[in-house]
This record gives C-alpha cells, structure tokens and sequence, in this order.
C-alpha cells in the first residue's frame, strides 16, 4: 500500500537561490508530524511544496502513489485542506461565508442541509458561530485564523465523501491566537489525527510542538537536520545550534516530554 504521502529527494530553488533541498519525508495517518526551525529556514516552502501549491525544482511529492502534480485540483483538494498563515480577503464575506468557501467545489454533490450541517460543526470547533455574521476584514487577526481554521475543517469534511485518507497541512496556526485559542485549535488537530486524519504543521512555539508532535523535524537552511519524538530532538545542543539560543530543556515527568525554557541573562524571544 503507498504511502499517503511521500516526499523524495524534494528541491525548490527560485532566482539562483536554493530555498530547500535534500527533502525526504513520508506522512502516515493519525500522527501529527511539526516542522520547526528559525525565521527563513524554508518551514514554508515546504508546506507548500508538500500541498502541491508548489512545484519543486527537483523531486516529487506524491499521494497515494500518484504524483501531485498529475492530480486534478478537484480530487487535491479532498485529499488536503491547507490553512496559510494569513489570508487576506478585500470583499466583505461574513466569517460563515469565508469557512463556506471549504465546501465550494468538493462540497457540491452534498445536499443542503448536509453541507449547512458540515458548515455549522466546522464554525463551532473552531470557536466562531458567534462570528457567523460579521464581517471577516473587521474580525481580529486570531478571529480570522480561527476562521480559516473552519474553512480547513469543511474543506475536510467534505472531502471525506470522495477521499478515504486526509491530510491536514497547518502554517504557522497559532501564530494569531491567545493561549486559550492555540490549545483550542491543536485539540482539535489530534482529534482529526486521532480519526486517522495526517496532520503537519509548522509551530514557532517549541513547547507547543513538544507537547502535540509525534514527530519532529527541524529545518535549519532548507535542509532536515534533526527528527524524531521531541525528547531525542529537543536537546540543548541541537536547540542553541538551530535557533541560535542557549535554551534550557527539561522534562515534563507526568507527561515525558520536554519543556523549554530560556536561560536567564539572555534576550532571546521564542516567536519570531
């Protein structure tokens, strides 16, 4: 059985310069697979390599064992929904009409009152039913996040109806989000993992990461440098390397993962 999504000898360059290169990597249901790394490590290019909105310069990705770049939009998009990290939208659509777009096209050969059953699950797990009817340009930038987050889940929901295997592609979710709201949001990414969903994301906050990831892979200059459970890649030495910063990692007994903390007497912020 192929695998649902794979990644070889994976390469993007634009202008002469080689944003990430040397990429292998594999996504299996149910497990919650966290890129990090610093500011301009290529954390994003490679999402959206993965997602099939890039085309890479050398290698391929493929889902299922056919290559993204072979698959018709409509069928891509039931097997992967993407939330980016910021959308920015100039027409007025209400925030229930913007989560809606993740129904339009996939979502079409559902009735009514299914779709409007998908749109209102969506809006509630991600904590913006109360935001149905505003405006999306006047919502906060964590009010909009959570938006898109909706739109991601009906995009998935719909897309279940023609694809057995998802994957659920996050960029930077939490980014906008108060603490209430981050947990909120990856919650609800291990529920979907939990239903066999495949979910990768990039998170900047490495505690966060430490506490959601069933792996890690840290990127430094386009390239994978470490990856594994939290606890064998984050190590102090790989963290000061990477980032750049004397950390100090401990660990959390109840829960046997690792916990970060900065050393004092350095200025150093963990969000960039």
């Amino acid at each position: 059985m192929s695998d649902l999504l794979r990644a070889e000898d994976l390469a993007y360059a634009v202008a002469g310069r080689v944003l990430v290169e040397d990429i292998a990597l594999t996504a299996e249901p149910g497990r919650i697979q966290i890129v990090v790394g610093p500011n301009g490590a290529g954390k994003s290019t490679l999402l959206r390599l993965l997602s099939g909105e890039l085309a890479p310069t050398s290698g391929r990705v493929t889902y299922a064992g056919e290559p993204a770049a072979a698959i018709p939009p409509w069928r891509l998009a039931a097997m992967r929904a993407v939330m980016p990290q910021a959308l920015r939208l100039a027409f007025p659509f209400s925030a229930a009409e913007v989560a809606r777009i993740g129904l339009d096209g996939i979502g079409r050969g559902l009735d009514r009152r299914a779709r409007d059953a998908i749109l209102t699950e969506a809006l509630h797990r991600a904590d913006v039913s109360h935001l149905a009817r505003r405006s999306y340009p006047t919502l906060s930038g964590g009010e909009q996040a959570r938006v898109q987050f909706a739109r991601a889940l009906c995009q998935l929901a719909a897309g279940r109806t023609l694809a057995r295997q998802q994957v659920l592609f996050l960029d930077e979710p939490t980014a906008s989000l108060d603490l209430r709201h981050q947990t909120a949001l990856l919650d609800v990414a291990a529920d979907l993992a939990g239903a066999g969903t495949a979910v990768i994301a990039i998170l900047h906050d490495l505690n966060l990461a430490a506490a959601y990831a069933d792996e890690l892979i840290a990127l430094q200059a386009g390239r994978i440098v470490a990856r594994g459970r939290p606890e064998t890649v984050l190590r102090d030495d790989l963290v000061a390397r990477v980032f750049g910063v004397p950390w100090c990692v401990g660990e959390v007994p109840e829960a046997g993962r690792p916990f970060l903390l900065p050393r004092r007497g350095v200025a150093v912020r963990q969000q960039g």
